[in-house]
Order: structure tokens, then C-alpha cells, then sequence
């Protein structure tokens, strides 16, 4: 009986055969749709290193479904979590729409997804990505810590990013008012009037995640209705200070130089235009694929999603697919997004099985694995009260870095570690400070943090830079090196 591979390569001789029937038609001329496959010789493990049968790169809802399915069918599985573990969900409130829960906080749901893909089996990495090379296989995935591993298939899970307006004022007041995280920034708005840019779900999200601490709240839709489901906008009316402002187009964004004051509004239907005084402007316009590490390597389509093959979550290159949001232009659900990574895990599976993986090859890739990561004690000070803290910065004879947090923001959470081992890295060179603004609200008062993760240096008893985005532990290098004058090889 013919398996699957074979039914297809007898379709694809047969294409060819009646292909070349043509007058004047070539081998070369005939389209191959951007599907790429290799050798696939089991030989070729033994001298290689880090080998994994399934690799996932990012680690939202498709990657961990993807993970717990490939760990469960026994294939060695790594996550590769990138540097905002968990994805977009975790940014998120309440979940009222994943199957067998009424209501769960998105971080609660990341979290017991993750430790059900462990219990499994499936390793992770805290480590990013830097460059892949489907060229060759296995294919070789370089991590921005150095690391080196060998994937037999590969999962791409890593989702999608807010998209910016794009209207002046937006960098300038990005962390001093504009914000896309209410589940980070919200505290930072008690008693203020905000708006909420968008009109879909994530819209809504935002304004009831504002609810509790803002004493205004106005959704901004560009159009004369909102396109989130009928039952979140029902959500809204048990929240009387929220309102829903149609038909107006952000131009604008204004303020003081220390903080948002306003937003130049356009009125899309009487074509007239005023400045809305606000305190804040939180972001929920949508989402661009996460692709560019993928660019002219796997195909695209021209919005820069990942482009599948046929019923499958197979990319143009065999043995790597994709997963969530990454992928999916159309429902951008987390529920789809698990069930897709399902779906990639199975297929991985599959594949692994016709090319011959089988114990005794598993056994063989067990032989050379990523060494455990060492834990090293924490270098970060973590102060008590403002007199201590502006006593460490007056005090510091070398420049003093600040990571603001807090437990409920759960970016922050994730940048601690990344945090920490930078301390280890520069730890002759600077001093590193860590505040928790729900413990020390008056330090973030008096130094204007109004979004979190945040990051201040000062050099010599004076600031010396804000930096309001989270950062992975690159990054976070980068930023102390360009303080201090030496880059971690050099010190």
C-alpha cells in the first residue's frame, strides 16, 4: 500500500510527464510554487551537536500547544521562548473564550500551558533567535546568547507585534503617554482620561483592563462601527465610563515634553479637526507578523505573513512549519492559535516518522544536548525607599542602571533574568538597581515613569537616558555597553 510520500511523488511524476508532453516546455520551466526539500540523510547527525527532532522558535499559544503534541508523541522538543515569553497573551486581562474556562487571566493560562508542555517533556531555552538556515539540513538555528542547535524540523510560532500609528508625537511621547500595554501601564492612569485607539477586540480589552483606574475612557474607531465580536461590545455597557467616539482619525499626538496632554483628532465624516485633551493614548490597532529573521527565506505573502501549504501548516521549505499568528491573517484568536500549533506538531510528527526518526535515532541526538544554563546569585540591588535609592545613585562612582517593574506586568517579569545576568556581565562596571514601583510609587512619581518595563541610567549623580521598550538580554547589553564604554567580550 502506498503511503503518503508516495502518492505524492507519483503525482508529482506524473505532472512532470504531462508538463513535458508540451511542445517547447523544459524541466526548468516548470513552476515549483517556492517549495523547497532537501536530503534528508539520518547519517548526518552524528557529528553534529544540540540535535533536536522538533525546535519551536517563540513561545505563545501555538508554540506551546505545538510543544506539549511533540513532546507527548515522544520527539525531543526545545522552545525557544524569544524575548517575550508566553507571547501577547500574557499582556492581556481575563480570557472569557478559551474552551473549558469562564474566565482566566491570559499570564495564568501561558503559565499552565507551559508547565503542562514541560510535564511532557519539552526543554526550553530562555534565549533568542538571530538567524536560521533552512540551506541546509539539519537545519541550524543561531540563538543571540552564542548557542548553536540542530533542528530535524522546525515549529515558527513567533506571532505578531503592534502596529504604531505612525502620526508625530507617538515616539516622542512612547512611554510618557503612549503606551500599547493597559495591563502594565493601566495603574499609572488613576483618575485620568485615556483613550483606547481601535475597534476590534483588543480595543475592548484595553478599556476594561483601564476600567478600574482611569476616570474616563474614550474608544477611538476610524470607522462608523466597531468590528469586535457583538459580545465583547456588549461588555462595555456595564462599564458606564467608557464611551466609543466614531468616525474620528488620530492625527497627532501632543503634550508638554514630559507627558501626553492631548490628541489631534481628524473627523473622517464632517472632515473637521480639534485637540482632545487626554492623559493617555494606549494603542489596539492591530498587528504585523513577526517574519523579518524569515524573509527570503521561507515564502510570504505581501503582508508579510507565512504563507502554508494546502491544508497543512507546512511552509515552502519541507520540515518547517508555522503556527498562529505568524500565519493567520484572517482570526488571530488564541484558541486558533493553539489549535494550529497542534496541527504543526502533527505534521512535524509525521514527517519525522517517514524520513525514519525513530528510537534509535532519538537515542543518537541525546548524545551531545545544550548544557544545563548556570544560575549565578543576583548582583541587582533592590532598594526599600526613595532615600535610599537617590542615596545609591548620589553615592555610584560608576553609572548606575535602573529596571523599573512590577509583579502584575508580566513583560517585566520576563526581562528580570535578562536583567540579572547582565548585572553578572558588568558587574565591575555598573551598578544595577532594581525598583518595584507597586512597592515605591513615590519613586516612580518623582521620575515620571508613566510605563514599565522602563529603564533609567544616570552617570555622575544625573540621568543619562530613559529607555521605555522591552528589552531581551541583547539589548540589555547593548544598553550598558554604550554607558560604560566596553561591550561584555571587552571587560
Amino acid at each position: 500500500m502506498f503511503n503518503r510520500s508516495c502518492l505524492v511523488v507519483v503525482g508529482l511524476v506524473f505532472a512532470v510527464i504531462s508538463l513535458l508532453s508540451i511542445p517547447g516546455c523544459k524541466l526548468s520551466d516548470i513552476p515549483t510554487g517556492g517549495f523547497q526539500s532537501h536530503s534528508y540523510d539520518l547519517s548526518k547527525l552524528d557529528c553534529k551537536e544540540n540535535v533536536f527532532p522538533i525546535v519551536i522558535i517563540g513561545s505563545g499559544p501555538a508554540g506551546l500547544s505545538a510543544g506539549l503534541y511533540g513532546a507527548r508523541a515522544k520527539k525531543k522538543t526545545l522552545i525557544i521562548e524569544g524575548s517575550k515569553p508566553g507571547g501577547l497573551l500574557t499582556e492581556t486581562s481575563y480570557v472569557e473564550n478559551w474552551p473549558g474556562f469562564k474566565a482566566i487571566l491570559g499570564k495564568d493560562l501561558m503559565k499552565e500551558l507551559k508547565e503542562q508542555a514541560a510535564h511532557f517533556g519539552a526543554q526550553f531555552l530562555d534565549d533568542s533567535v538571530e538567524k536560521v538556515d533552512f540551506s541546509q539540513w539539519p537545519f541550524v538555528i543561531s540563538t543571540e546568547d552564542g548557542k548553536t542547535i540542530h533542528a530535524l524540523t522546525v515549529i515558527i510560532t513567533t506571532g505578531a507585534s503592534p502596529t504604531p500609528l505612525n502620526i508625530p508625537g507617538e515616539q516622542e511621547y512612547w512611554g510618557k503617554g503612549v503606551t500599547t500595554c493597559a495591563i502594565c501601564d493601566a495603574p499609572f492612569y488613576q483618575n485620568k482620561d485615556v483613550v483606547v485607539v481601535g475597534g476590534g477586540d483588543s480595543a475592548i480589552a484595553e478599556a476594561i483592563q483601564l476600567s478600574p483606574y482611569a476616570k474616563k475612557i474614550t474608544i477611538l474607531v476610524r470607522k462608523d462601527k466597531m468590528r469586535a465580536a457583538p459580545t465583547n461590545q456588549e461588555l462595555l455597557a456595564g462599564h458606564p465610563h467608557v464611551s466609543v467616539m466614531y468616525n474620528v482619525e488620530p492625527k497627532k499626538i501632543v503634550g508638554d515634553d514630559k507627558h501626553v496632554t492631548g490628541i489631534e483628532l481628524f473627523n473622517n465624516k464632517d472632515n473637521t479637526t480639534n485637540v482632545m485633551p487626554i492623559d493617555g493614548v494606549f494603542l489596539a490597532i492591530g498587528h504585523k507578523p513577526n517574519t523579518s529573521l524569515f524573509k527570503d527565506i521561507i515564502e510570504l505573502d505581501k503582508n508579510g505573513y507565512i504563507v502554508l501549504q494546502g491544508h497543512t501548516q507546512q511552509t515552502s521549505i519541507q520540515g518547517v512549519y508555522a503556527a498562529g499568528d505568524v500565519e493567520d491573517h484572517r482570526y488571530r484568536q488564541a484558541g486558533v492559535a493553539a489549535g494550529s500549533g497542534i496541527k504543526a506538531a502533527l505534521d512535524a510528527d509525521m514527517f519525522l516518522n517517514e524520513i525514519g526518526v525513530n528510537a534509535e535515532v532519538a537515542a543518537r541526538c541525546d548524545q551531545k544536548q545544550l548544557a544545563p544554563v548556570e544560575i549565578m546569585p543576583p548582583l541587582v540591588k533592590h532598594v526599600a525607599s526613595l532615600t535610599e535609592f537617590e542615596q545609591q545613585i548620589k553615592e555610584a562612582t560608576k553609572p548606575v542602571i535602573v529596571d523599573f517593574y512590577a509583579d502584575y506586568c508580566p513583560t517585566c517579569m520576563a526581562m528580570l533574568p535578562h536583567f540579572n545576568a547582565v548585572s553578572q556581565q558588568f558587574k565591575d562596571l555598573a551598578v544595577f538597581i532594581s525598583v518595584d514601583i507597586a512597592a515605591l510609587p513615590d519613586i516612580a512619581s518623582k521620575y515620571f515613569i508613566n510605563k514599565i518595563p522602563c529603564i533609567l541610567v544616570f552617570k555622575d549623580g544625573s540621568l543619562a537616558g530613559r529607555f521605555n521598550n522591552s528589552m531581551n538580554k541583547s539589548e540589555l547589553q547593548q544598553l550598558a555597553a554604550q554607558f560604560v564604554g566596553a561591550t561584555p567580550a571587552e571587560k
